[in-house]
């Protein structure tokens, strides 16, 4: 994950007077979508004057009782339908017909020539079953298998993929449609890795789940297009749509190019929910319409593009995490960026107000709570930055900064608590050109140098200079290896680059290094501390 952006980010609500429902648990209507007005009970207005009369006022016994304002639906609309394409790219109805989709099973511990994956995927038997669906029939996936939509690429970073949804069960990072390249591989063994994943994931406020978001990623071997990215987009709603309910989902990407402050470069692309456009990362980049741009939030590059390598599109399974559950309809993939009016269209071929049922006898699940690791034991013995209850979110608390002269090193040592929840919920440590701000707000000339994170992560305006970002964590038991953890940390200032070098002792006495090098610095130079979900003891 890089920085989030989510605690700077407002809401956009589109005042209007013709509303078309926006499903899920918006602040506008979860009924379905109407293509008529809202009608108004207010009292029209007449345009004729009103007759004036010399004879005194009679007084009523009657109260005299106002009628209440009536408010303007507010939320995302649908904008005016328009024609559709003559013809997809591929469409998938879900009707129970031979349309070249086969089930798909986890291959547990088995990844195969995966080597970026935790399990391989493979072929499996399935009866598929259906219900009715918004469109037609629907698929319902019981949990046990996803499926391989055996598509094929549309070779272009201008395309659509539409389709409905409604999970009875959502898991972080669980996947619900991932399309693109290399899935499963590691980019550093020579792999053009490139994918979108439909997902849920606790990137809210305060950590909030979000459901659904597009995560996606292009990660050359060795990035020298400048390409070498992990964005994501959503509604910026802080909201669970497509729970028991349907929900459909359209990404667009237009395809325009958008370069970073890190030297990424993604595409433009627009999210819709319920055929309303709820995301636009070209009008964000462009014009700062929804917050200040920030490269993260839009849409890889090259996930139908990135060349030779073999592609791949699956339904509610990937190599790593829980298998969706829930009824799949009617998808639509087009080799073209729809436009508003099209997606609208899309939308209004189906009814979300229908009632779909599992078939008998297949229990609903809820993804099972994670238990955050208990500190209550833990006794500090230096300064202390973060919540010993693991509570402090992102970007609130920080120590104070230390200075470390040009051609001087500075060691610190101290213990990392997290909540075990998740790889970022760490430490962090900032480099900045500045004492005693972690902004442009506190100091107009703060600039970030980098914000590097224990789990082998890091962004800021000199990151995508640094030469090598090592580490030898055993990623199976990160997160419990990082949490009580002993640290050594020294910072060396070279003058124009600088370097960050970790030596980390577990609980249990294993020992492991990482390290940043090459960071790009201007000679001035301060680290802090600051945490998420996490809690640190700087002896």
């Amino acid at each position: 994950m890089k920085r989030k952006v989510l605690a700077a980010l407002i809401s956009v609500s589109m005042i209007v007077a013709m509303m078309t429902g926006c499903g899920g648990q918006d602040a506008g209507s979860s009924a379905p979508a109407e293509s008529t007005p809202v009608e108004s009970s207010a009292p029209a207005e007449s345009s004729a004057p009103a007759e004036e009369s010399s004879a005194p006022a009679e007084e009523s016994s009657e109260p005299v009782v106002e009628e209440p304002a009536v408010e303007e639906p507010s939320g995302p609309v649908l904008a005016e339908a328009e024609e559709l394409p003559a013809e997809a790219f591929a469409h998938i109805t879900f009707d129970g017909d031979d349309e070249g989709y086969t089930a798909a099973v986890r291959l547990e511990n088995e990844p195969g020539d995966n080597d970026g994956a935790t399990h391989g995927i493979g072929a499996g038997d399935a009866v598929f079953a259906y219900a009715d669906g918004p469109v037609g029939k629907a698929i319902y996936l019981d949990g046990s298998y996803g499926l391989n939509l055996n598509l094929q690429p549309t070779e272009t970073d201008t395309y659509t993929v539409s389709f409905w949804l409604n999970a009875d069960r959502l898991a972080t990072y669980g996947p619900v449609l991932t399309m693109g390249y290399n899935m499963g591989k590691a980019a550093d063994a020579g792999n053009d890795v490139t994918w979108f994943n439909v997902t849920q994931s606790e990137w809210g406020d305060n950590s909030a789940k979000i459901f659904p978001i597009v995560w996606s990623r292009n990660e050359a071997s060795d990035a020298a297009d400048g390409t070498d990215c992990w964005p994501w987009m959503y509604g910026f709603d802080n909201e669970i749509h497509g729970k028991r309910e349907w929900v459909m989902v359209t990404i667009v990407a237009s395809g325009e190019e958008q370069h970073g402050a890190t030297g990424a470069t993604t595409v433009g692309a627009q999210y819709y929910v319920n055929g309303a456009l709820v995301y636009d990362s070209q009008d964000n980049y462009e014009n700062a319409t929804y917050f200040e741009y920030t490269w993260d939030a839009t849409l890889a590059p090259n996930i139908m593009k990135p060349g030779e390598s073999t592609f791949e599109s699956y339904v509610g399974i990937n190599y790593w995490d829980t298998i969706f559950k829930g009824f799949i309809d009617d998808l639509y993939v087009y080799d073209t960026a729809l436009t508003p009016g099209q997606v609208a269209s899309l939308y209004l071929l189906g009814d979300p107000s229908v009632e779909s049922v599992a078939p008998e006898g297949t229990p609903v699940e809820e993804e099972a709570e994670p238990v955050a690791a208990d500190h209550s034991d833990v006794t500090t013995a230096g300064t202390v930055v973060g919540a010993t209850d693991c509570s402090t979110p992102f970007w609130t608390e920080f120590s104070e900064p230390v200075q470390v002269a040009s051609g001087e090193s500075v060691t610190v040592n101290f213990v990392n608590y997290g909540d075990q929840l998740a790889n970022w919920h760490n430490a962090l440590v900032v480099l900045q050109n500045v004492e005693a701000a972690h902004s442009a707000d506190d100091n107009a000339d703060y600039k970030e140098y980098a914000v590097l994170r224990m789990d082998n992560w890091g962004w800021g305006a000199g990151y995508d200079n640094i030469a090598t970002a090592t580490c030898d964590w055993n990623w199976d038991t990160f997160p419990a290896d990082a949490d009580r953890a002993s640290v050594e940390m020294t910072i060396t200032n070279n003058g124009d680059t600088a370097d960050v070098v970790m030596v980390v002792t577990t609980a249990a006495g294993a020992t492991y290094n990482q390290s940043y090098t090459g960071i790009a610095v201007d000679g001035d130079l301060y680290y802090c501390f600051t945490v998420e979900n996490a809690f640190i003891d700087i002896q």
